[in-house]
């Protein structure tokens, strides 16, 4: 098993669920309306820095991780500029 965190956007928000529909990830905690700071700049939801984050974190098998990678590498592939979105990911010793 491992955890994964996808960290983007909420204007990515479709298409990180569509994502994970093709990856048939079907289970997902969300963290929504997130302020933050970064090189490409800041997201405090304010008119001086507009915009939010949103996590999803996912417990994921070995398949389910594979595919989700493989359907991000194609997202970002297909897009000309680079979209805001991270994801990272670590192996679960235990589960309970």
């Amino acid at each position: 098993m491992f955890a994964m965190m996808a960290l983007y956007d909420s204007d990515l928000k479709d298409e990180v669920f569509t994502l994970l529909e093709l990856a048939e990830i079907k289970n997902y905690t969300q963290f929504t309306n997130l302020h933050g700071s970064s090189d490409q700049g800041k997201k405090e939801g304010t008119v001086a820095w507009p915009g939010a984050n949103e996590i999803l974190l996912l417990i994921v098998t070995d398949q389910e991780k594979q595919r989700l990678i493989e359907e991000i590498q194609t997202y970002k592939q297909q897009r000309e500029k680079k979209p805001p979105l991270l994801v990272f990911d670590w192996a679960l010793s235990e589960v309970m």
